[in-house]
């Protein structure tokens, strides 16, 4: 279990300007192209990074995110 905590943390993938604008631009097709979500356009722009187009709030993921020191020791 430690070592699930650690590799958490080490393989968490981080949020970037780049990530941001796919699901961005995946969420516009989606919602003012009418595009279906699994659509060969829209899955094009999201598979290889396994990314959703589900935009979420700064403070929303600050806030799911469990304390793991107080779970793993670094």
């Amino acid at each position: 279990m430690k070592l699930d905590m650690k590799q958490r943390h080490t393989l968490a993938r981080m949020d970037d300007k780049n990530r941001r604008e796919k699901v961005d631009l995946a969420r516009d097709m989606i919602y003012n192209r009418n595009f279906v979500v699994n659509s060969k356009h829209v899955e094009a722009l999201l598979k290889e990074e396994s990314l959703v187009p589900t935009a979420v709030s700064a403070r929303q993921y600050h806030l799911s995110l469990p304390n793991l020191k107080a779970y793993v020791e670094f």
